[in-house]
């Protein structure tokens, strides 16, 4: 079931014909947009990570676009505006934001902005009724206060999510609040979870700390918890296992998805800088594609501190540094400026070779350091579609063009693939 048939079932089971939309993840609603692009009535994205330009530009005015100062989503403004001509474009002066920053906590304004554009286009039928919740086509949904419907996509990976502003927001609208794993960052993480190479990489890694059973095992930055659940599956629940996150919408959704699996997993909120646990509380700890979002320096020493003398830590971040391979024929200027994939890394976080000098330099006793690529089939789904939608920034419209035939003709002939790259560590804490 795609997310365009989910997000239309929801609507369907709240009888809502036509809606204010607010995202973060484009991703989201770009089929709504390309398919049904009158049930938007409105369109305001919150300083998003990737976008399509082309399919959001029909919109016309009825997009609003909330614009940051600096940090990597204002890196996204600056490519897509001038391809969005007729946007109204909201500018939060002197605010930097990544992908993780809780702009809903810290610029309760935002709420103002989303007011204020869904005034400057047609006004919709408010709607009334009870707070309620409820869940459809595995999308759960909240719905709360009166007026015209604004339907909510979860922003990236804000751990405050929209609640700092949904009563607020329920001052105006009629807010319908979409939230689980079919939405947002965590369609990606889910998608990525599932492929062979990922899940191969994976099981090397935690082969690399050699376990035993019963030793005590760590996940730092769990996310949505795909990889604690590969763990477990793979361990057979032989291994205590606690995973840890920042973001109590996060935990909440990894929960969730470990309950209905039968997991055994203990989720705890915490932050990989400051870990709160005592010194040599694991006898081994992972983290996955988290140190590109965090100061690297202080998660590794937060690592060595909590596993015990001789137990292993293994690590694994994206590799902004290696060629990201599309298996198209294409000019060689097309490929280039392609190759390299969006460089989403915090000014203190590792995302290429460097983990391994970081690592070293931490004190570990390396003992097995490697890249891997990671290769996807699929042609529309999230963990393709956003790295594509970042390449077609890149390109003018007539090599978009080129780019998307060539794509043709090698998802009709069998041989379309794209691969991502990264880089591992497995090392040891040094015995006392």
């Amino acid at each position: 079931m795609t997310i365009l048939e989910r997000i239309l079932e929801v609507l369907r089971d709240l009888a809502i014909g036509q809606a204010h939309f607010a995202t973060q993840w484009p991703g989201d609603i770009v089929h709504l947009v390309k398919q049904h692009p009158m049930i938007p009535a409105s369109v305001m994205l919150v300083a998003p990570s990737q976008l399509d330009p082309t399919a959001f530009a029909r919109l016309g005015s009825r997009l609003g676009y909330i614009a940051v100062a600096s940090g990597m989503l204002a890196e996204t403004g600056k490519r897509v505006l001038p391809l969005l001509p007729n946007a109204s474009v909201f500018r939060l002066d002197g605010y930097a934001a990544e992908s993780w920053t809780d702009i809903a906590a810290e610029r309760p304004d935002i709420v103002e902005l989303l007011r204020r554009h869904a005034a400057a286009v047609p006004p919709l039928a408010p709607l009334q009724g009870p707070d309620t919740a409820g869940e459809q086509a595995g999308i759960r949904y909240r719905v709360l206060g009166n007026g015209p419907p604004l339907v909510l996509t979860p922003l990236v990976l804000a751990p405050s999510q929209w609640e700092p502003v949904l009563p607020s927001l329920a001052e105006h609208f009629r807010v319908v609040a979409l939230s689980g794993l079919h939405l947002g960052m965590l369609s990606l993480l889910e998608e990525r979870a599932a492929l062979a190479d990922w899940r191969h990489m994976c099981a090397g890694l935690f082969n690399g700390l050699k376990l035993r059973r019963g030793d005590r095992v760590l996940d730092v930055g769990c996310g949505c918890g795909a990889v604690a659940r590969q763990f477990c599956l793979q361990t057979e629940g032989a291994m205590p296992l606690t995973a840890l996150d920042l973001s109590p919408y996060l935990l909440q959704q990894a929960a969730e998805a470990s309950a209905k699996a039968v997991l055994p997993i203990e989720y705890r909120l915490g932050n990989a800088e400051e870990l709160p646990f005592p010194g040599g509380s694991f006898d081994a700890a992972y983290s996955v594609t988290v140190l590109e979002e965090c100061d690297a320096t202080k998660a590794f020493a937060e690592l060595k501190r909590v596993v015990r003398p001789g137990g292993r830590i293994g690590v694994i971040v994206r590799g902004v540094d290696l060629h990201q391979w599309w298996n198209l024929s294409l000019p060689a200027d097309i490929r280039a400026k392609i190759s390299l994939p969006a460089a989403s890394v915090a000014p203190c976080g590792v995302a290429s070779a460097d983990l391994y000098r970081m690592a070293c330099a931490a004190g570990l006793l390396p003992e097995r350091r490697f890249p891997y690529l990671v290769a996807s089939e699929s042609t529309n789904t999230p963990v393709v579609e956003y790295p594509e939608t970042h390449a077609m920034t890149l390109l003018t419209l007539e090599e978009q063009a080129i780019y998307q035939a060539a794509k043709a003709r090698a998802v009709a002939d069998g041989t379309w693939f794209m691969t991502r790259g990264h880089h591992c560590f497995i090392g040891q804490v040094p015995e006392q």
